[in-house]
């Protein structure tokens, strides 16, 4: 099951941090992720559907309880930009 990314690193990076900065990601660190074949979801990260021949990654955000559905790229570049700003403390949260 492929895991590529679907965009460059770069493109993904800067998207991540739009995303955190104009509020449709949470700056969090997921504890829980349940995984399975992708259902044709859209990828909050990349806006490309996470198709069935490829890993959807299911969290919850915290702040609403809606479930977010990544590409395995795309959720790891979120968590490490959250990883960076919990650390920095940074209040853009």
């Amino acid at each position: 099951m492929p895991t590529e990314a679907v965009l460059p690193e770069s493109e993904l990076r800067s998207r991540v941090q739009e995303r955190i900065k104009d509020g449709r990601l949470p700056v969090e660190f997921i504890t829980l992720i349940n995984g399975g074949f992708g259902g044709g979801q859209t990828c909050p990260v990349c806006d490309k559907p996470v198709t069935r021949d490829k890993v959807e990654y299911d969290v919850v955000d915290p702040r609403n309880a809606d479930h977010l559905i990544f590409h395995f790229a795309c959720y790891v570049i979120w968590q490490r930009e959250c990883a960076r700003r919990i650390r920095a403390g940074d209040s853009e949260r």
